[in-house]
């Protein structure tokens, strides 16, 4: 019997179906009406136990009301059992995201100081330690956002795409001045940032996971690890905590 973990982000729902910890399978859509099928194109209902259900977008019971006839879901909030010591000081306006982006970091990476970054429409940087207490962090402008806010802001400058083979200090046209700009300028946020983390927390792993985590991972030198699917770990962990 699988365990489904659903992830509904800015710009998709992603599910993913656990066996024995591990990923068996993936599957996407945009829209809450696809759920259902997709998920019955892939595994027949009745091979599912249970599911757990994350939204920063959709309105999460939604979600839940399209799977609640076939099998037990849970909808994630802080409220739940979790594996980790939350030190937040306002608990309840903590993206679900970055609390099970954390749990994933800590099941994998167990008593270690670890620096999360998330990026994706937002980079997010969360710290844990290697007592499993959760002490915060900082939200940041993501990369994609940084090309359609300068797009959108400005007048004449062009909306243009991540260019992961551009390389340089400077750019001697306006492709090459904006692509550079804004990729070196978020490389040097990130760098930076775990430096700073790095001289407070001793041993830091930096775990980078979201859409953009292999961008970062092959331009920051430090002991670090690319997890694209640490938030789907992270759920399946709270799942099994509180099963």
């Amino acid at each position: 019997m699988y365990n489904l973990v659903v992830d509904a982000g800015n710009s998709s729902i992603k599910m993913f179906l656990f066996e024995n910890g591990k990923i068996e399978r993936s599957m996407k859509c945009v829209a809450v009406a696809d759920l259902l099928p997709t998920l019955e194109e892939n595994v027949p209902v009745d091979s599912i136990a249970r599911c757990i259900i994350s939204s920063v977008s959709i309105a999460a019971e939604e979600i839940a009301a399209v799977f609640r006839p076939f099998f037990s879901v849970i909808v994630f909030g802080i409220s739940l059992r979790l594996p980790i010591i939350i030190k937040y000081g306002t608990p309840e306006t903590l993206g679900s995201d970055r609390v099970a982006a954390v749990v994933g970091a800590v099941a994998r990476y167990p008593k270690r100081n670890i620096l999360v970054i998330d990026s994706g429409t937002a980079i997010t940087y969360d710290i844990v330690t290697d007592k499993g207490e959760y002490l915060g962090g900082n939200i940041s402008v993501g990369l994609k956002s940084r090309f359609r806010a300068l797009h959108n802001f400005t007048g004449r400058l062009p909306l243009l795409q991540v260019d992961k083979s551009a390389e340089g200090l400077f750019g001697t046209n306006t492709v090459e001045a904006l692509t550079l700009g804004i990729q070196n300028g978020i490389t040097y946020e990130v760098e930076a940032t775990v430096k700073e983390f790095g001289r407070q927390f001793d041993d830091l792993l930096v775990v980078f996971t979201g859409g953009d985590s292999f961008f970062f991972e092959k331009r920051i030198k430090y002991n670090n690890f690319a997890e694209p699917y640490l938030v789907a770990f992270g759920l399946n962990e709270i799942l099994e905590y509180n099963g």
